[in-house]
């Protein structure tokens, strides 16, 4: 009886320490990047900064908004764009589908897919019943089954 009581304490407080972990994780900001981005805005505004709080802010919000912008993109920037999807619609074929409304799958190559999966350097984003529309990372192209 106490041996499970000692583990049973010994649990809440290794989940009370591990909660107070993860809320210093989310909360605090990296060390080196506050220093250098608190002395780039001050640079950036012309006056040094005097508060250390008003630049961390400033700094989070930077980088809120760097990462927002790149949604407006509506591409993968780590696809080329340079790559021609006609080449790569060319090089895919699609050898079948089996279709269900819940749960479609596609052979395409030798891969079956399913929607989201990854085929090559495209995206699966639909399967129909005779065809599966693929992204490039710019933008959407359709294998058809042929009859």
């Amino acid at each position: 009886m106490i041996v499970q009581n000692k583990k049973v304490v010994a649990l809440i407080i290794l989940a009370v320490l591990a909660v107070i972990s993860l809320i210093y994780g989310i909360t605090a900001s990296p060390k080196g990047r506050v220093k250098s981005a608190a002395a780039a805005v001050g640079q950036a505004s012309g006056a040094p900064t005097q508060n250390a709080a008003a630049a961390k802010s400033v700094v989070s919000t930077a980088r809120r908004a760097k990462r927002s912008q790149f949604k407006a993109w509506k591409r993968n920037p780590f696809v080329s764009g340079l790559a021609a999807p006609a080449s790569a619609a060319a090089k895919l074929t699609l050898n079948g589908i089996i279709w269900s409304k819940i749960n479609p799958k596609a052979m395409i190559g030798d891969a079956i897919v399913v929607k989201g999966d990854i085929v090559g350097a495209n995206k699966v984003v639909d399967i129909q019943p005779d065809k599966v529309i693929l992204n490039d990372g710019a933008k959407d192209f359709e294998l058809k089954l042929e009859k």
